[in-house]
């Protein structure tokens, strides 16, 4: 029996609509939302389901005993026979792995390891007969040859690249090797999901590109997340019944239907499975017309804005330990008389605690190669929810002075470094990135090296900790440039305060000075520190994985627009002032 388990938080990222996953030896690809079967579970967030254009978001259940993904690569090959079989729908065995059927011993098939992709996200097989055949010397044989045959080999006496593999027709020997596969594969796109029906295609002239299925290219995931704030956080506002009830599908069908026949014995269903009184569900439907609306421009670029706002003013009064955001002004978290503490109080202003958090990330859409088209992650004809999971944790919250930045920022030299990345960011067409000004790569940066050393302390992995940057746009709206460090997971009861506490004095000042003086030295300096670019399309200058890099789950823009040199070097650095200092006293008290 084969178990395949995917954890429920995954499901949005980073096994979401559309992502190929390996589970045990096989690989499949994730069936859209709007194929999801069984019960869904209802989270409540109307303000990012009003900034999405959605009238809901949704999880999968508990109950939920599967969902739908899909086997892909289809073709399969037999390690002992080297015969390649397309696997169809009406092959599957439920719980049982694909084995061939050709050889005398249980052999397990292994799916292929390139896969098709288009620009505009869609995704098939190779074509591997149309290949074998393609080869000019075999054009004849193409033309007379109709078996669909064919075998996979490896060649050992050529080497151990793609020239040492190569695909053969069974039936008429036509051969040809994989080491052109990705410049000159010509098949035309089908212009559909692996997972959809012919029914579901659509026209599309983009050139089918062959990628290996683990490449980075073949899924780009678009994943917006909302920390939860007052008022919709605090308690009063959880507890109301109908926050309960928009949970309740059968309430949901009757917002939708509110004069059906059916009304009054509906109400009763909803008020037996809720245990909320059939007077209060009847006032909650009726007080639906009277709801907060949201602007109906606003969107996910108004979150940040929103959440500056909420972490810089923190509550005056005791909170009540059930709200979802709970937070509080540190005690003097760099207080002390020594010079390094003075210095640290010139660079930030504030430092936030936030014991307590609620963050919702939907899967909005995804694409594929260069990114022309967005494919949804509900393809349903009308869908009405996308994709979602909340988790719950805690964190600490810095921030900047504006003074001190706004004079920094517009030293030359400041500038005329971060101009080769925006350049670089506009050939790349990463227009998802945001603008790398020399604010964002600061405090991006200094993020990182926060990561990497918090998990020393805190008592949690790199790759468990996440990063959220709070950092002014343009001209509209607050000057803001924030750093929030927190640790989320997928329960309702959070994570444990070992974070929360590196905000608190000294461990706060312990921190920072390690940052900083991780950010001085590099084990592949000079050659990090003097880059030109790194990276892809060479978005990061001095910044590599032995200094700066942290998991990509961790980072809000995939390892890039990072460079260590604009915060400690000695002619234009944000804290070159603090190096001289933090030679005298690291490891020393403050």
């Amino acid at each position: 029996m084969t178990v395949r388990k995917v954890r429920r938080s995954q499901f949005v990222s980073p096994f979401g609509p559309g992502a190929l996953i390996d589970l045990v030896g096989e690989s499949f690809v994730v069936e859209d939302a709007g194929n999801w079967r069984g019960p869904l579970e209802e989270i409540v967030f109307p303000r990012l389901a009003a900034y999405l254009k959605v009238a809901h978001l949704r999880s999968p259940s508990p109950r939920s005993r599967w969902l739908p993904y899909y086997r892909f690569p289809r073709r399969l090959f037999c390690p002992n026979c080297r015969r390649v079989r397309f696997w169809s729908r009406h092959d599957e065995k439920q719980n049982a792995a694909p084995v061939c059927d050709k050889c005398t011993v249980t052999t397990r098939l292994v799916p292929m390891r390139f896969v098709a992709v288009c620009a505009n996200g869609h995704l098939d097989d190779v074509n591997w007969r149309n290949w074998a055949h393609s080869a000019d010397r075999n054009t004849r044989n193409q033309q007379q040859c109709g078996v669909n045959e064919i075998r996979f080999d490896s060649k050992a006496d050529v080497g151990s690249g793609l020239q040492s593999l190569t695909v053969t027709c069974i039936a008429c020997k036509a051969s040809r090797s994989l080491e052109e596969l990705s410049q000159k594969y010509r098949v035309r796109c089908s212009g559909r999901q692996p997972w959809q029906s012919s029914a579901d295609e659509v026209n599309c002239d983009e050139r089918m590109v062959v990628m290996q299925r683990g490449a980075a290219a073949v899924y780009f995931p678009t994943v917006v997340s909302a920390i939860d704030i007052p008022p919709e956080s605090s308690w009063s506002s959880i507890n109301n019944p109908l926050t309960k009830l928009r949970q309740n599908n059968d309430f949901v069908w009757l917002q939708n239907s509110p004069n059906h026949a059916l009304r009054s014995a509906m109400i009763n269903v909803v008020a037996n499975q809720t245990g909320i009184s059939t007077a209060e569900v009847e006032a909650a439907l009726l007080s639906m017309t009277g709801e907060v609306h949201y602007d109906p421009d606003a969107g996910p670029d108004d979150i940040p804005v929103e959440e500056w706002v909420a972490l810089t003013n923190p509550q005056a009064e005791p909170h009540d330990h059930k709200d979802h955001f709970i937070t509080r002004r540190a005690d003097r978290p760099l207080r002390g008389d020594s010079p390094i503490s003075s210095a640290w109080r010139g660079f930030i202003s504030d430092v936030i605690m936030v014991d307590r958090l609620r963050e919702v990330r939907v899967l909005q859409h995804f694409e594929r190669h260069t990114m022309n088209e967005s494919v949804a992650s509900n393809l349903a004809p009308n869908p009405d929810f996308l994709p979602a999971t909340e988790v719950f944790g805690e964190g600490f919250f810095i921030r900047f002075d504006e003074e001190e930045l706004v004079s920094w920022e517009q030293l030359p030299k400041v500038r005329d470094r971060c101009s080769s990345l925006v350049r670089r960011r506009q050939q790349a067409r990463s227009t998802w990135l945001k603008e790398p000004t020399p604010r964002r790569l600061l405090l991006h940066t200094f993020a990182h090296l926060l990561l990497r050393h918090t998990a020393f302390d805190a008592g949690y992995s790199t790759s468990s900790l996440r990063e959220r940057l709070y950092v002014t746009e343009g001209q509209e709206g607050p000057a803001m440039a924030g750093i929030l460090i927190y640790t989320a997971a997928g329960d309702s009861e959070g994570t444990l305060g070992g974070l929360v506490r590196m905000g608190e004095f000294p461990r706060l000042i312990r921190l920072l000075d390690m940052s900083v003086a991780a950010a001085n030295w590099c084990s592949f300096d000079p050659v990090c520190s003097e880059s030109s670019g790194q990276g892809p399309h060479g978005l990061s200058l001095a910044a590599c994985h032995a200094c700066s890099l942290v998991p990509e789950t961790s980072c809000v823009e995939a390892n890039r627009l990072l460079d260590r040199r604009l915060l400690i070097d000695p002619d234009y650095g944000f804290f070159r002032s603090l190096l001289p200092l933090l030679e005298q006293a690291l490891g020393g008290e403050h």
